[in-house]
């Protein structure tokens, strides 16, 4: 199955979702807000902690269907306020999935329900 991928997600967030099985991700990495504005509702997405740049064949992850996705602006408050573009996620777990492939802009994964 080709999907596209979301990486170096927190283990933690991962484990939520996993518990949970519906989960709202803030996404503010570059490479993944591109690949979020290719994503609508009903897609397919790997999500992993992996980053991109270590993604190799037989990589963990979870496979999930896209609920709503977003891009949003967000304010940033410390020393300085600052605004930044984030993307916000949500998703619905369907099983794990390994990948297979990770050559493209998709991901080849193989799938297995939980």
């Amino acid at each position: 199955m080709r999907v596209y991928g979301i990486f170096g997600i927190k283990e933690s967030a991962i484990n939520e979702l996993i518990e949970n099985h519906i989960k709202t991700f803030t996404i503010i990495n570059a490479y993944n807000l591109e690949t979020l504005k290719n994503l609508k509702e009903g897609d397919f997405i790997f999500i992993t902690s992996t980053l991109k740049q270590d993604l190799r064949n037989g990589s963990e992850g979870v496979l999930c269907k896209v609920l709503e996705v977003s891009i949003i602006p967000q304010i940033i408050t410390g020393f300085e306020e600052k605004e930044v573009i984030a993307g916000r996620l949500k998703v619905e777990m369907l099983g794990f999935a390994k990948c297979s492939i990770t050559n493209s802009e998709y991901i080849e994964i193989r799938f297995r329900t939980f």
